[in-house]
Protein backbone atom coordinates (compact mmCIF):
# COMPACT_ATOMS: atom_id res chain seq x y z
CA UNK A 1 0.00 0.00 0.00
CA UNK A 2 1.32 2.94 -0.99
CA UNK A 3 1.50 6.64 1.24
CA UNK A 4 0.34 8.65 -1.37
CA UNK A 5 -3.18 10.21 -1.09
CA UNK A 6 -4.77 10.94 -4.11
CA UNK A 7 -5.95 14.69 -4.75
CA UNK A 8 -9.46 15.96 -4.32
CA UNK A 9 -11.24 19.18 -5.13
CA UNK A 10 -10.63 22.23 -2.81
CA UNK A 11 -13.03 22.65 -0.10
CA UNK A 12 -13.83 25.89 2.10
CA UNK A 13 -11.47 25.41 5.70
CA UNK A 14 -13.32 25.92 8.84
CA UNK A 15 -11.53 26.95 11.50
CA UNK A 16 -10.11 24.21 14.13
CA UNK A 17 -12.19 22.77 16.89
CA UNK A 18 -11.33 24.27 19.89
CA UNK A 19 -9.13 22.30 21.56
CA UNK A 20 -11.00 18.96 23.28
CA UNK A 21 -9.99 16.15 26.03
CA UNK A 22 -11.63 13.29 24.28
CA UNK A 23 -12.61 10.42 26.01
CA UNK A 24 -12.42 6.75 24.34
CA UNK A 25 -12.44 3.38 25.52
CA UNK A 26 -10.64 1.03 22.97
CA UNK A 27 -10.95 -2.94 23.19
CA UNK A 28 -8.98 -5.02 20.60
CA UNK A 29 -11.31 -7.26 18.86
CA UNK A 30 -11.18 -11.41 18.20
CA UNK A 31 -13.64 -12.65 15.09
CA UNK A 32 -15.65 -14.51 18.28
CA UNK A 33 -16.04 -10.77 20.45
CA UNK A 34 -16.76 -9.18 17.45
CA UNK A 35 -20.07 -11.73 16.69
CA UNK A 36 -20.98 -11.10 20.49
CA UNK A 37 -20.66 -7.78 20.21
CA UNK A 38 -22.82 -7.34 16.88
CA UNK A 39 -25.64 -9.50 18.11
CA UNK A 40 -25.34 -7.56 21.58
CA UNK A 41 -25.62 -4.36 19.89
CA UNK A 42 -28.45 -5.16 18.06
CA UNK A 43 -30.80 -6.19 20.99
CA UNK A 44 -29.38 -2.80 22.48
CA UNK A 45 -32.46 -0.91 22.65
CA UNK A 46 -31.35 2.66 22.50
CA UNK A 47 -29.21 2.21 19.57
CA UNK A 48 -29.89 4.85 16.47
CA UNK A 49 -29.79 3.91 13.16
CA UNK A 50 -26.25 2.51 12.05
CA UNK A 51 -24.23 5.45 10.16
CA UNK A 52 -23.00 4.10 6.42
CA UNK A 53 -20.04 1.94 6.55
CA UNK A 54 -16.75 4.10 5.07
CA UNK A 55 -12.88 3.35 4.57
CA UNK A 56 -10.43 5.61 6.13
CA UNK A 57 -7.03 6.09 4.74
CA UNK A 58 -4.80 7.96 7.24
CA UNK A 59 -1.11 9.14 6.89
CA UNK A 60 0.84 9.93 9.80
CA UNK A 61 3.92 12.50 9.32
CA UNK A 62 6.54 12.99 11.28
CA UNK A 63 10.35 14.48 10.94
CA UNK A 64 13.54 12.12 9.91
CA UNK A 65 14.26 12.28 13.82
CA UNK A 66 10.89 11.35 14.58
CA UNK A 67 10.24 14.99 16.96
CA UNK A 68 6.95 14.69 17.25
CA UNK A 69 6.96 11.28 18.44
CA UNK A 70 9.73 12.14 21.13
CA UNK A 71 7.38 15.19 22.25
CA UNK A 72 4.36 13.28 22.64
CA UNK A 73 2.64 14.34 19.40
CA UNK A 74 0.90 12.46 16.33
CA UNK A 75 0.27 14.64 13.17
CA UNK A 76 -1.94 13.00 10.60
CA UNK A 77 -4.00 13.55 7.37
CA UNK A 78 -7.49 11.13 7.41
CA UNK A 79 -9.15 11.03 3.84
CA UNK A 80 -12.58 9.50 4.05
CA UNK A 81 -14.34 7.00 1.54
CA UNK A 82 -17.69 6.27 1.64
CA UNK A 83 -19.26 2.88 0.67
CA UNK A 84 -19.75 4.44 -3.16
CA UNK A 85 -15.77 5.00 -3.64
CA UNK A 86 -16.80 9.07 -3.25
CA UNK A 87 -14.09 11.14 -2.31
CA UNK A 88 -14.06 12.60 0.97
CA UNK A 89 -12.84 15.25 2.95
CA UNK A 90 -9.41 15.56 4.40
CA UNK A 91 -8.70 16.14 8.14
CA UNK A 92 -5.59 17.71 9.44
CA UNK A 93 -5.28 16.41 12.63
CA UNK A 94 -3.08 16.71 15.99
CA UNK A 95 -3.11 14.32 19.23
CA UNK A 96 -1.08 15.58 22.36
CA UNK A 97 -1.09 12.54 25.07
CA UNK A 98 -2.42 13.64 27.77
CA UNK A 99 -1.53 10.44 30.16
CA UNK A 100 -0.18 7.42 29.02
CA UNK A 101 -2.86 5.25 29.37
CA UNK A 102 -4.55 6.78 26.28
CA UNK A 103 -8.11 7.37 27.89
CA UNK A 104 -7.95 11.25 27.28
CA UNK A 105 -5.80 12.89 25.17
CA UNK A 106 -6.07 17.03 23.61
CA UNK A 107 -6.91 17.30 19.99
CA UNK A 108 -6.40 19.95 17.53
CA UNK A 109 -8.26 18.91 14.37
CA UNK A 110 -9.08 21.03 10.77
CA UNK A 111 -10.62 20.26 7.53
CA UNK A 112 -8.45 20.99 4.67
CA UNK A 113 -8.30 21.72 1.07
CA UNK A 114 -6.62 18.63 0.26
CA UNK A 115 -3.73 15.46 0.33
CA UNK A 116 -1.09 18.06 1.69
CA UNK A 117 -0.35 19.42 4.95
CA UNK A 118 -1.18 22.95 5.81
CA UNK A 119 1.83 23.64 8.09
CA UNK A 120 0.70 27.18 8.84
CA UNK A 121 -2.06 25.50 11.30
CA UNK A 122 0.76 23.79 12.90
CA UNK A 123 1.78 26.68 15.23
CA UNK A 124 -1.79 26.49 16.88
CA UNK A 125 -1.20 23.85 18.70
CA UNK A 126 0.74 24.92 21.65
CA UNK A 127 4.35 23.82 22.05
CA UNK A 128 4.23 21.82 18.51
CA UNK A 129 7.00 24.33 16.98
CA UNK A 130 9.73 24.19 20.18
CA UNK A 131 9.15 20.09 19.02
CA UNK A 132 9.95 20.84 15.53
CA UNK A 133 13.53 22.14 16.27
CA UNK A 134 14.66 21.26 12.08
CA UNK A 135 11.59 23.43 11.42
CA UNK A 136 8.13 22.49 9.29
CA UNK A 137 10.12 21.48 5.87
CA UNK A 138 11.42 18.22 7.78
CA UNK A 139 7.92 16.76 7.91
CA UNK A 140 7.16 13.82 5.99
CA UNK A 141 4.67 10.50 5.25
CA UNK A 142 6.57 7.75 8.10
CA UNK A 143 3.16 5.07 7.82
CA UNK A 144 -0.40 4.46 7.37
CA UNK A 145 -3.51 3.25 8.05
CA UNK A 146 -5.85 1.84 5.75
CA UNK A 147 -9.40 1.10 8.11
CA UNK A 148 -12.94 0.03 7.47
CA UNK A 149 -15.30 1.56 9.83
CA UNK A 150 -18.72 0.76 10.41
CA UNK A 151 -20.56 2.70 13.06
CA UNK A 152 -23.34 3.84 15.04
CA UNK A 153 -24.57 5.86 18.05
CA UNK A 154 -25.78 4.36 21.40
CA UNK A 155 -28.02 6.35 24.21
CA UNK A 156 -27.51 4.25 26.83
CA UNK A 157 -29.25 6.90 29.17
CA UNK A 158 -30.51 10.34 28.75
CA UNK A 159 -28.06 13.20 27.94
CA UNK A 160 -25.53 10.48 26.92
CA UNK A 161 -24.33 9.55 23.41
CA UNK A 162 -21.50 7.18 22.49
CA UNK A 163 -20.16 6.53 19.68
CA UNK A 164 -19.79 2.58 18.97
CA UNK A 165 -17.10 1.93 15.96
CA UNK A 166 -15.71 -1.07 14.94
CA UNK A 167 -12.63 -0.92 12.76
CA UNK A 168 -11.22 -3.70 10.57
CA UNK A 169 -7.89 -2.92 8.78
CA UNK A 170 -4.10 -2.82 8.17
CA UNK A 171 -1.09 -0.54 9.11
CA UNK A 172 1.48 -0.71 6.66
CA UNK A 173 5.09 0.81 7.59
CA UNK A 174 7.56 0.62 4.98
CA UNK A 175 7.82 -3.34 3.95
CA UNK A 176 6.05 -4.08 7.73
CA UNK A 177 1.97 -4.76 7.71
CA UNK A 178 0.06 -5.78 10.58
CA UNK A 179 -4.01 -6.43 11.03
CA UNK A 180 -5.85 -4.80 12.88
CA UNK A 181 -9.46 -4.96 14.16
CA UNK A 182 -10.57 -2.95 17.14
CA UNK A 183 -13.95 -1.35 19.11
CA UNK A 184 -13.73 2.15 19.88
CA UNK A 185 -16.33 3.94 22.27
CA UNK A 186 -15.97 7.31 22.15
CA UNK A 187 -18.24 9.49 24.64
CA UNK A 188 -19.82 12.08 22.08
CA UNK A 189 -22.14 13.56 25.02
CA UNK A 190 -22.57 12.87 28.84
CA UNK A 191 -20.10 12.36 31.81
CA UNK A 192 -17.36 9.93 31.81
CA UNK A 193 -19.11 7.40 34.01
CA UNK A 194 -21.63 6.38 31.63
CA UNK A 195 -18.85 5.20 29.03
CA UNK A 196 -17.47 3.26 31.99
CA UNK A 197 -20.83 1.93 32.49
CA UNK A 198 -21.01 1.11 28.92
CA UNK A 199 -17.82 -0.26 28.83
CA UNK A 200 -18.01 -2.72 31.96
CA UNK A 201 -21.35 -3.73 29.95
CA UNK A 202 -19.75 -4.91 26.62
CA UNK A 203 -16.91 -6.68 28.89
CA UNK A 204 -19.40 -8.61 30.52
CA UNK A 205 -20.91 -9.59 27.30
CA UNK A 206 -17.98 -10.11 25.18
CA UNK A 207 -14.38 -11.26 26.01
CA UNK A 208 -13.12 -7.92 25.49
CA UNK A 209 -9.60 -7.12 26.02
CA UNK A 210 -8.41 -3.36 26.57
CA UNK A 211 -6.39 -1.65 23.59
CA UNK A 212 -4.09 1.12 25.13
CA UNK A 213 -1.34 1.18 22.29
CA UNK A 214 -2.21 4.43 20.41
CA UNK A 215 -2.80 3.46 16.36
CA UNK A 216 0.24 6.17 15.93
CA UNK A 217 2.44 3.85 18.69
CA UNK A 218 1.39 0.91 16.64
CA UNK A 219 2.78 2.35 13.19
CA UNK A 220 5.87 3.68 14.57
CA UNK A 221 6.71 0.20 16.38
CA UNK A 222 6.53 -1.24 13.00
CA UNK A 223 8.37 1.26 11.28
CA UNK A 224 11.31 1.17 13.61
CA UNK A 225 10.98 -2.07 15.50
CA UNK A 226 10.72 -0.48 18.77
CA UNK A 227 7.36 0.29 20.67
CA UNK A 228 6.84 2.68 23.62
CA UNK A 229 8.63 2.35 26.33
CA UNK A 230 8.25 1.56 30.02
CA UNK A 231 6.74 4.74 31.78
CA UNK A 232 7.45 5.57 35.47
CA UNK A 233 4.65 6.75 37.72
CA UNK A 234 4.13 10.42 37.13
CA UNK A 235 4.14 13.17 40.12
CA UNK A 236 0.68 13.67 41.51
CA UNK A 237 0.32 17.25 43.12
CA UNK A 238 -2.43 17.09 46.04
CA UNK A 239 -3.65 20.27 47.13
CA UNK A 240 -4.04 21.39 51.11
CA UNK A 241 -7.78 22.11 50.39
CA UNK A 242 -9.01 19.61 48.05
CA UNK A 243 -11.78 17.32 49.78
CA UNK A 244 -10.76 13.92 50.74
CA UNK A 245 -12.67 12.41 48.15
CA UNK A 246 -10.71 14.87 45.18
CA UNK A 247 -7.20 13.17 47.04
CA UNK A 248 -8.31 9.58 46.50
CA UNK A 249 -10.05 9.79 43.21
CA UNK A 250 -7.06 11.96 42.00
CA UNK A 251 -4.18 9.64 43.37
CA UNK A 252 -6.43 6.74 42.70
CA UNK A 253 -6.51 8.24 38.66
CA UNK A 254 -2.83 8.77 38.59
CA UNK A 255 -1.65 5.56 39.75
CA UNK A 256 -4.01 3.37 37.65
CA UNK A 257 -2.54 5.72 34.83
CA UNK A 258 0.72 4.00 35.53
CA UNK A 259 -0.23 0.46 35.09
CA UNK A 260 -2.60 1.13 32.37
CA UNK A 261 0.58 2.94 30.53
CA UNK A 262 3.42 0.02 30.68
CA UNK A 263 0.57 -2.60 29.28
CA UNK A 264 1.86 -2.27 25.94
CA UNK A 265 5.17 -2.93 26.58
CA UNK A 266 4.39 -5.68 29.08
CA UNK A 267 2.12 -7.24 26.60
CA UNK A 268 4.97 -7.04 23.45
CA UNK A 269 8.08 -8.86 26.13
CA UNK A 270 10.21 -6.93 24.81
CA UNK A 271 11.54 -4.93 27.70
CA UNK A 272 11.36 -6.52 31.48
CA UNK A 273 11.02 -2.99 32.66
CA UNK A 274 7.24 -2.85 31.52
CA UNK A 275 6.69 -5.80 33.88
CA UNK A 276 8.23 -4.35 36.37
CA UNK A 277 6.44 -1.35 36.13
CA UNK A 278 3.28 -2.65 35.80
CA UNK A 279 4.40 -4.42 39.55
CA UNK A 280 5.43 -1.66 41.05
CA UNK A 281 1.75 0.30 39.79
CA UNK A 282 -0.24 -2.81 41.46
CA UNK A 283 1.95 -1.99 44.59
CA UNK A 284 1.46 1.87 44.65
CA UNK A 285 -2.45 0.77 43.98
CA UNK A 286 -2.39 -1.61 47.12
CA UNK A 287 -0.68 0.68 49.18
CA UNK A 288 -3.05 3.75 47.96
CA UNK A 289 -5.95 1.28 49.16
CA UNK A 290 -4.61 0.35 52.48
CA UNK A 291 -3.46 4.29 52.99
CA UNK A 292 -7.16 5.51 52.82
CA UNK A 293 -8.68 2.57 54.25
CA UNK A 294 -10.50 4.35 57.41
CA UNK A 295 -12.21 6.63 54.48
CA UNK A 296 -13.12 3.62 51.89
CA UNK A 297 -16.05 1.58 51.86
CA UNK A 298 -14.54 -1.81 52.47
CA UNK A 299 -16.21 -4.58 50.80
CA UNK A 300 -15.38 -3.54 47.61
CA UNK A 301 -11.58 -2.03 48.83
CA UNK A 302 -10.95 -5.64 49.90
CA UNK A 303 -12.44 -6.85 46.41
CA UNK A 304 -10.39 -4.93 44.64
CA UNK A 305 -7.25 -5.59 46.78
CA UNK A 306 -7.76 -9.28 46.23
CA UNK A 307 -7.54 -8.83 42.67
CA UNK A 308 -4.75 -6.50 42.85
CA UNK A 309 -3.19 -9.05 44.56
CA UNK A 310 -3.68 -11.60 42.19
CA UNK A 311 -2.22 -9.87 39.48
CA UNK A 312 0.79 -8.67 41.25
CA UNK A 313 1.55 -12.34 41.92
CA UNK A 314 1.79 -13.16 38.37
CA UNK A 315 3.66 -9.94 37.71
CA UNK A 316 5.58 -10.93 40.92
CA UNK A 317 6.72 -14.23 39.43
CA UNK A 318 8.31 -12.90 36.11
CA UNK A 319 9.98 -10.05 37.57
CA UNK A 320 11.20 -12.44 39.98
CA UNK A 321 12.87 -15.06 36.97
CA UNK A 322 13.95 -11.84 35.21
CA UNK A 323 16.18 -10.49 38.60
CA UNK A 324 17.49 -13.86 38.56
CA UNK A 325 18.65 -14.13 34.94
CA UNK A 326 19.83 -10.09 34.27
CA UNK A 327 21.14 -9.46 37.64
CA UNK A 328 21.82 -12.48 40.29
CA UNK A 329 23.65 -14.74 37.60
CA UNK A 330 25.63 -11.72 36.26
CA UNK A 331 26.97 -10.62 39.65
CA UNK A 332 27.54 -14.51 40.56
CA UNK A 333 29.75 -14.55 37.79
CA UNK A 334 31.47 -11.57 38.43
CA UNK A 335 32.16 -12.73 41.99
CA UNK A 336 34.08 -15.55 40.83
CA UNK A 337 30.97 -18.44 40.56
CA UNK A 338 32.37 -20.67 37.44
CA UNK A 339 30.51 -19.61 33.76
CA UNK A 340 29.93 -22.92 32.69
CA UNK A 341 27.92 -23.61 35.79
CA UNK A 342 26.28 -20.47 35.81
CA UNK A 343 25.29 -20.64 31.91
CA UNK A 344 23.44 -23.78 32.70
CA UNK A 345 21.28 -22.31 35.13
CA UNK A 346 20.56 -19.20 33.02
CA UNK A 347 19.05 -21.65 30.31
CA UNK A 348 17.00 -23.28 32.34
CA UNK A 349 16.06 -19.82 34.20
CA UNK A 350 15.37 -18.68 30.90
CA UNK A 351 12.77 -21.36 30.29
CA UNK A 352 10.52 -20.65 33.76
CA UNK A 353 11.24 -16.83 32.82
CA UNK A 354 9.13 -17.12 29.65
CA UNK A 355 6.89 -18.83 31.03
CA UNK A 356 6.13 -16.51 33.28
CA UNK A 357 5.59 -13.79 30.67
CA UNK A 358 3.19 -15.75 29.09
CA UNK A 359 1.54 -15.81 32.16
CA UNK A 360 1.70 -11.83 32.39
CA UNK A 361 0.72 -11.65 28.94
CA UNK A 362 -2.49 -13.77 29.39
CA UNK A 363 -3.46 -12.08 32.60
CA UNK A 364 -3.34 -8.81 31.09
CA UNK A 365 -5.02 -9.40 27.95
CA UNK A 366 -7.98 -11.33 29.39
CA UNK A 367 -11.72 -9.60 30.03
CA UNK A 368 -10.56 -9.88 33.61
CA UNK A 369 -8.15 -7.25 34.03
CA UNK A 370 -10.42 -4.94 31.18
CA UNK A 371 -13.28 -4.99 34.05
CA UNK A 372 -11.05 -4.22 37.29
CA UNK A 373 -9.28 -1.44 35.32
CA UNK A 374 -13.06 0.07 33.92
CA UNK A 375 -14.57 -1.13 38.06
CA UNK A 376 -12.23 0.80 39.44
CA UNK A 377 -11.88 3.89 37.41
CA UNK A 378 -16.21 4.26 38.07
CA UNK A 379 -15.67 3.15 41.89
CA UNK A 380 -12.66 5.83 42.91
CA UNK A 381 -14.13 8.56 41.03
CA UNK A 382 -17.88 8.59 42.56
CA UNK A 383 -17.52 9.51 46.38
CA UNK A 384 -20.70 8.23 46.92
CA UNK A 385 -20.05 4.99 46.23
CA UNK A 386 -16.11 4.79 47.48
CA UNK A 387 -15.84 6.33 50.72
CA UNK A 388 -17.48 6.38 53.87
CA UNK A 389 -20.73 9.08 54.32
CA UNK A 390 -18.73 11.12 57.13
CA UNK A 391 -15.35 11.80 54.47
CA UNK A 392 -17.52 14.51 52.50
CA UNK A 393 -16.93 17.04 55.16
CA UNK A 394 -12.92 16.40 55.29
CA UNK A 395 -10.02 17.84 53.60
CA UNK A 396 -6.88 16.22 52.94
CA UNK A 397 -4.82 18.94 54.96
CA UNK A 398 -7.27 16.75 57.56
CA UNK A 399 -6.81 13.51 57.44
CA UNK A 400 -3.47 13.56 56.09
CA UNK A 401 -1.52 12.73 59.27
CA UNK A 402 -3.77 10.13 60.77
CA UNK A 403 -3.41 7.85 57.53
CA UNK A 404 0.15 8.03 57.60
CA UNK A 405 0.62 7.53 61.25
CA UNK A 406 -1.45 3.87 60.82
CA UNK A 407 0.71 3.05 58.71
CA UNK A 408 3.77 4.69 60.59
CA UNK A 409 2.04 2.20 63.75
CA UNK A 410 2.67 -0.91 61.22
CA UNK A 411 6.15 -0.25 60.51
CA UNK A 412 6.92 0.21 64.26
CA UNK A 413 5.42 -3.00 65.25
CA UNK A 414 7.33 -4.62 62.54
CA UNK A 415 10.07 -3.04 63.59
CA UNK A 416 10.36 -4.42 66.84
CA UNK A 417 9.79 -8.24 65.27
CA UNK A 418 12.21 -7.91 63.19
CA UNK A 419 14.90 -9.98 63.54
CA UNK A 420 18.33 -10.60 61.61
CA UNK A 421 17.50 -14.24 61.46
CA UNK A 422 14.93 -14.34 60.34
CA UNK A 423 14.18 -13.40 56.92
CA UNK A 424 10.68 -13.61 56.97
CA UNK A 425 10.49 -10.84 59.94
CA UNK A 426 12.86 -8.27 57.55
CA UNK A 427 10.87 -8.99 54.62
CA UNK A 428 7.41 -8.14 56.39
CA UNK A 429 9.31 -5.23 57.76
CA UNK A 430 10.33 -4.20 53.88
CA UNK A 431 6.98 -4.38 52.94
CA UNK A 432 5.55 -2.04 55.24
CA UNK A 433 7.95 0.38 55.15
CA UNK A 434 7.72 0.38 51.55
CA UNK A 435 3.54 0.94 51.87
CA UNK A 436 4.60 3.89 54.08
CA UNK A 437 6.72 5.64 51.64
CA UNK A 438 4.52 5.06 48.96
CA UNK A 439 1.53 6.87 51.43
CA UNK A 440 4.18 9.48 51.92
CA UNK A 441 4.44 10.47 48.31
CA UNK A 442 1.26 10.50 47.40
CA UNK A 443 0.77 13.14 50.11
CA UNK A 444 3.89 15.13 50.40
CA UNK A 445 2.93 18.03 48.84
CA UNK A 446 1.12 18.70 52.15
CA UNK A 447 4.26 18.49 54.43
CA UNK A 448 7.09 19.80 52.37
CA UNK A 449 10.98 19.07 52.56
CA UNK A 450 10.29 17.31 56.31
CA UNK A 451 8.43 14.85 54.05
CA UNK A 452 10.95 14.49 51.45
CA UNK A 453 13.70 14.16 54.55
CA UNK A 454 11.48 11.06 56.05
CA UNK A 455 11.25 9.24 52.51
CA UNK A 456 14.89 9.23 52.21
CA UNK A 457 15.15 7.55 55.43
CA UNK A 458 12.52 4.85 54.19
CA UNK A 459 14.14 4.27 50.72
CA UNK A 460 17.38 3.97 52.51
CA UNK A 461 15.82 1.08 54.89
CA UNK A 462 13.86 -0.65 51.86
CA UNK A 463 16.84 -0.66 49.87
CA UNK A 464 19.04 -2.66 52.32
CA UNK A 465 16.27 -4.98 53.01
CA UNK A 466 15.83 -5.37 49.09
CA UNK A 467 19.04 -6.63 48.64
CA UNK A 468 18.13 -9.14 51.62
CA UNK A 469 15.30 -9.86 49.82
CA UNK A 470 16.53 -10.41 46.22
CA UNK A 471 19.15 -13.32 48.18
CA UNK A 472 15.84 -14.75 49.42
CA UNK A 473 14.44 -14.34 45.62
CA UNK A 474 17.52 -16.05 44.73
CA UNK A 475 17.34 -19.32 46.85
CA UNK A 476 13.50 -19.48 46.11
CA UNK A 477 14.46 -19.85 41.98
CA UNK A 478 17.04 -22.07 43.00
CA UNK A 479 14.39 -24.34 44.84
CA UNK A 480 12.09 -24.18 41.63
CA UNK A 481 14.58 -25.09 39.19
CA UNK A 482 15.47 -28.25 41.59
CA UNK A 483 12.13 -29.24 41.79
CA UNK A 484 12.58 -30.27 37.94
CA UNK A 485 14.64 -33.20 39.09
CA UNK A 486 17.46 -31.78 37.12
CA UNK A 487 20.15 -33.25 39.40
CA UNK A 488 22.87 -32.39 36.58
CA UNK A 489 22.83 -28.51 37.86
CA UNK A 490 23.36 -30.10 41.56
CA UNK A 491 26.88 -28.29 41.65
CA UNK A 492 25.57 -24.82 40.29
CA UNK A 493 22.70 -24.55 42.10
CA UNK A 494 25.14 -25.17 45.08
CA UNK A 495 27.34 -22.83 44.26
CA UNK A 496 25.04 -20.34 43.82
CA UNK A 497 23.18 -20.81 47.30
CA UNK A 498 26.27 -20.39 49.33
CA UNK A 499 27.68 -17.48 47.29
CA UNK A 500 24.56 -15.82 48.65
CA UNK A 501 25.45 -17.01 52.03
CA UNK A 502 28.70 -15.89 51.91
CA UNK A 503 27.44 -12.31 51.34
CA UNK A 504 24.37 -12.45 53.66
CA UNK A 505 26.61 -11.06 57.01
CA UNK A 506 27.41 -8.22 55.25
CA UNK A 507 23.59 -7.42 53.92
CA UNK A 508 22.41 -7.78 57.38
CA UNK A 509 24.93 -5.39 59.03
CA UNK A 510 24.04 -2.69 56.18
CA UNK A 511 20.14 -3.47 57.13
CA UNK A 512 20.61 -2.82 60.31
CA UNK A 513 22.33 -0.26 60.41
CA UNK A 514 19.34 1.61 58.16
CA UNK A 515 16.87 -0.12 60.36
CA UNK A 516 18.72 2.28 63.44
CA UNK A 517 19.14 5.51 61.27
CA UNK A 518 15.24 4.70 60.20
CA UNK A 519 14.30 4.38 64.39
CA UNK A 520 16.05 8.00 65.33
CA UNK A 521 13.49 9.51 63.37
CA UNK A 522 10.86 11.38 64.42
CA UNK A 523 7.01 11.73 62.91
CA UNK A 524 7.15 15.20 61.04
CA UNK A 525 3.29 15.19 60.36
Amino acid sequence: MSLAVAGTKVTPRPCARSILMETELKFALSPEARRIIEHHVALHRNATEATAAHTDRTIYFDTSDVALRRAGFSLRIRHRRGPAGDDGKYVQTIKAAGNGSGLRRQEWEWTIAGADLELERLDEVPGLSAALTGGHADLQPVFCTEVRRSAQVLHPANGVRVELALDDGVIVAGRQTEPLSELELELKEGPPEALLRLGLEFVQAAPLSLQIERRADHGYRLQDGHGSGAHKAAEVVVAPRASAAEGFARLAGSALEHLLANQPAALRGEQTEGVHQMRVAVRRLRSLLLLFAPLVEQNNRRRFTDELRRFGDCLGTARDWDAFVEETLPKAHVHGLDHGWMESLRQVAEEKRHAAHQAVKKAIAEPAFARFVLSFRAWSGCAEAALTPHVSTLSMKDVAGNLLGRLERKVARRLDRSDADDPASLHALRKSVKKLRYGIEYLDALFGPEAQRYVKRCNALQKKLGALNDLETASRCVVDLADNGRLDLAPAMGALVNWGEAKRPKLVKKALKARAAYSRQGRFW
